[in-house]
């Protein structure tokens, strides 16, 4: 119900803590991958973009071998995460974090190739160069539009990456200390709630729990 974890404490009466441990469990739990709907490799007609979460990490990492350290400024408490996402025509939804503040090579290529994308399909993206790199990879047709030209037919060639761009920012704005070690979760969670969206909060929860 997007509550954040200081309301769901008070109202089920434990600590903040266990509520904040709790939710990362639930939203790792094998039951919520098993009722989600099964994934297909995209294909038709594809669009692809980034975006950009903002990241709250606690702490200022002092240690050096902190793994948290790698992709930050020493001294910034504060900084955003990439966020790779693509839909198909089919409604078919992709969404991973790449854990950095932009969108490197490495990342399309472990990500967007053939084990996600059907060769021959027709690929729609802004002017992110990586993504004819995508396109290589799969031998499908890359259109681009740039965005500071002609916004409103960038915004018609990009509606639904657009969409589901601004209901996962929606969905996260509720929380608070997101962090590279548990974004993931949080990506888990808002797909799950994205493919019931149709549901009450009581519909979600019998086919979390009941599978129906």
């Amino acid at each position: 119900m997007g509550q954040s974890s200081k309301t769901i404490s008070r109202f089920i009466k434990t600590t903040l803590k266990t509520a904040w441990y709790n939710r990362q469990k639930l939203m790792r739990l094998k039951q919520l991958e098993n009722t989600r709907l099964k994934f297909k490799k995209l294909s038709g007609k594809i669009q692809i973009d980034e975006t950009f979460i903002k990241e709250i990490n606690k702490g200022n990492f002092k240690h050096k071998t902190d793994p948290r350290r790698i992709h930050l400024d020493p001294f910034a408490t504060n900084t955003k995460c990439c966020i790779q996402m693509a839909v198909d025509n089919n409604n078919n939804i992709y969404v991973k974090s790449t854990n950095t503040k932009r969108l490197q090579k490495q990342w399309v290529i472990e990500n967007m190739n053939k084990e996600l994308i059907n060769q021959n399909s027709i690929i729609t993206s802004d002017m992110q160069k990586l993504y004819f790199l995508v396109a290589k990879q799969t031998n499908s047709t890359l259109c681009v539009t740039k965005t500071t030209i002609n916004p409103e037919a960038s915004y018609r060639n990009l509606n639904k990456i657009s969409k589901l761009q601004s209901s996962l920012k929606e969905a996260l704005i509720h929380y608070h200390g997101l962090g590279f070690t548990n974004i993931k979760n949080y990506l888990n969670l808002w797909k799950w709630k994205y493919q019931y969206k149709g549901l009450t909060p009581n519909q979600q929860t019998a086919v979390l729990y009941f599978n129906v």
